[in-house]
């Protein structure tokens, strides 16, 4: 294929409604809002990405995001490219040059434009994204269910065979009663199989004392990992003597000066999200580091859409090396999605074949996508 030259950058407002309030570093949110981004090439080509940065977790806001697009979006016009990778690296570098954070830069930016690019790409050479990040890909993801609710949630749950499909359950815990808590992590442990574990995430909302009340006595080889547990992660090795389970790292990984903690023993996986990360090479980068420390690696959303959690799908399959199932199974907190079919992970596993890179004709009605810049 010949180079790829940039035509058009557009951009367009959503906002989607959520099933459930989901809070995110004490943020509560009700809706999902960010922007598509539309980048069409000199041949016609159009691909999509999504920004969406989320509160509580990404440090730009909305309005970061618009300022940074009408100048990359100036910048790029006309620029040609001949592989991805010398695109995204151009797209990081102009993010970071002008955003307001200096070398945090903008990630849920870069993502969503390196998305919309790689798609282009994808498409010259009549293949899905994950062939343009990989030249072995794998062909499916494994992805993890996520539960949310009370003991009657979760016998209905088992009832009804919802998590059959999955070898990993997600469970948000951190509920006021920790006597409730264990009540429901028996339930869920006693109706799934036993070579079904459960991945326990509190957000960092418990203090050690609670932590080690609600799971000490858990059987370690039924509980992946704690992911996020403490308030205080300078604490997680004492949670780890007490309890015996291993740790999962999410935000931590982006706070500098608990770096060193990602490198301890009793941690087991690193949860990078995407569109946190940003570039794609720093994401490769952070799983090759993730599997030198003796971590696996778990890419988990920001609470994407259908596009968003899609593309996700396709930077997963790219990374090499040990891959445990993905946090990309946050579908059902989405009342509404704006690909059609809509993304569906309620197999445990989504193939690359099934990417859905462009939003439905429905949406893109109603849609108003606005040249950047």
């Amino acid at each position: 294929m010949g180079p790829v030259k940039i035509e058009r950058i557009e951009i367009a407002k959503y906002r989607l409604p959520l099933a459930r309030r989901y809070k995110a570093g004490g943020v509560d949110v009700a809706h999902r809002e960010g922007r598509f981004v539309r980048l069409t090439s000199d041949a016609g080509l159009q691909g999509y990405g999504e920004i969406a940065p989320l509160p509580g977790l990404h440090l730009e806001s909305l309005d970061d995001v618009d300022a940074v697009l009408r100048t990359v979006g100036v910048e790029l016009l006309g620029q040609e490219f001949e592989r991805f990778g010398a695109l995204a690296n151009n797209v990081a570098n102009r993010i970071a040059a002008c955003a307001p954070r200096g070398d945090l830069g903008a990630p849920s930016a870069v993502f969503g434009l390196q998305c919309a690019a790689a798609s282009v790409f994808a498409q010259a050479e009549g293949t899905v994204p994950a062939h343009i990040l990989s030249k072995q890909p794998r062909e499916e993801v494994p992805i993890n269910a996520l539960f949310v609710g009370d003991i009657t949630d979760a016998a209905e749950a088992i009832a009804d065979g919802k998590l059959d499909a999955y070898p990993i359950v997600k469970v948000k815990v951190g509920r006021p009663s920790a006597q409730d808590e264990r009540e429901l992590l028996r339930v869920l442990l006693s109706g799934l199989d036993d070579d079904v574990k459960l991945r326990l995430d509190a957000n960092r909302s418990l203090d050690l004392d609670d932590a080690i009340r609600r799971f000490r006595g858990l059987p370690p080889e039924r509980i992946e990992y704690l992911e996020e547990p403490l308030a205080d992660p300078g604490q997680l090795a004492d949670l780890h003597a007490a309890t015996g389970h291993t740790m999962g790292l999410d935000e931590t990984l982006h706070v500098p000066a608990l770096q060193h903690l990602s490198r301890a023993n009793y941690v087991s996986a690193w949860c990078l999200k995407a569109a946190r990360i940003g570039h794609w090479r720093r994401l490769l980068f952070l799983s090759e580091q993730a599997a030198q420390h003796g971590a696996t690696t778990v890419v988990s959303s920001s609470l994407e859409s259908g596009l968003g959690l899609g593309w996700q799908v396709q930077m997963a399959a790219a990374l090499p090396g040990d891959l445990a199932a993905a946090g990309l199974g946050t579908e059902s907190w989405l009342r509404v999605d704006v690909v059609s079919p809509r993304y569906d992970s309620s197999r445990g596993v989504v193939s690359i074949h099934d990417w859905q890179g462009t939003p439905s004709a429905a949406v893109l009605d109603k849609l108003r996508f606005k040249q950047a810049g």
